[in-house]
């Protein structure tokens, strides 16, 4: 069999399990992973690379209504996604009937292929929810949304029947060389994972309006011998998101700092000193200057 390699879009609303399945497929985490919608701001390279295949998956932010700066460049992302891809990958919550958000990712999914047609699959996932009686109405009402009998029903949680969707994707890709590395799996910079794993530690640990309300920067990365020293700040919008970050005697943050630092760790090799503070930014989410700065308007 001839060698295949090329870009796979995944696209889909929030929550429906876009970074879990990247993760799995390239066996890194090269996406934070949260049961808070949204936990995706901009678009991450996934790659994974067999004797036979080689795959890039475009991880892209879960498509929604925007209502602000961030939530607008968010969506701006999900689409450019598309671009030049050679498979266009929808995952939708498979447990669910369709509903207004699949629908309007529908829209945007045909528009692009009226314009370049691209192979479409969809990715049925949480098959673990889905009841029995629910199967055939809910993958023949996915078919007939997005105008595609490629499908399969997955668990990426499990691994279940991700191989099955691999074979798919790999039978429409074209015939050509590799375009990565062997051993690269992500386009992201350690420095951009770590503030992602931060945030990721925050996400699983607050409820509310914390987690959409957190942004991380790595401010300095100074490497002595086999020690990383990072020291990062998170943003916050409000004062009293602020006093529950640090919590009791900065009991919160150290939680935090522990937890994201062992991950860290991990990543890079060797051991880390991690250093965090909490800082109040208002209204940031609105602010282009610091989306840019945080690297949310690629």
């Amino acid at each position: 069999m001839a060698f295949r390699s090329g870009l796979v879009a995944l696209i889909g609303k929030p929550n429906v399990g876009k970074s879990t399945l990247t993760n799995f497929i390239v066996g890194h985490k090269v996406s934070i992973v949260s049961n808070k919608p949204q936990t995706t701001r901009r678009r991450v390279l996934g790659i994974t690379t067999t004797d036979d295949y080689q795959i890039a998956f475009v991880d892209t932010p879960g498509v929604h209504e925007p209502h602000t700066q961030l939530g607008r460049s968010m969506v701006d992302q999900a689409r450019r996604g598309l671009m030049d891809v050679d498979v266009i990958l929808v995952v939708v919550d498979g447990a669910h009937h369709p509903g207004e958000q699949d629908r309007e990712i529908a829209k945007l999914t045909k528009a692009h292929t009226k314009e370049k047609p691209t192979p479409v699959i969809l990715c049925l996932n949480k098959m673990d929810q889905l009841k029995a009686e629910n199967v055939v109405r809910h993958v023949e009402a996915y078919q007939a949304l997005f105008e595609t009998q490629e499908y399969m029903l997955t668990t990426a949680t499990k691994g279940q029947n991700v191989g099955e969707l691999l074979t798919l994707i790999v039978n429409e890709l074209p015939e050509r060389a590799p375009v990565f590395d062997a051993d690269e799996f992500t386009d992201q910079s350690s420095r951009f994972l770590s503030a992602e794993l931060v945030r990721e530690k925050i996400l699983q640990a607050t409820f509310q309006e914390i987690p959409h309300s957190v942004a991380v920067t790595v401010d300095s990365w100074e490497e002595e011998g086999n020690l990383s020293r990072i020291m990062a700040t998170i943003l916050v919008e409000k004062t009293s998101q602020r006093a529950i970050l640090i919590g009791k005697q900065g009991q919160f943050i150290k939680k935090i700092g522990t937890e994201a630092r062992l991950e860290i760790e991990e990543m890079l090799g060797h051991r880390v000193y991690l250093e965090l503070h909490v800082k109040v930014s208002e209204g940031w989410r609105m602010n282009p200057r610091v989306l840019h700065e945080l690297e949310y308007d690629q």
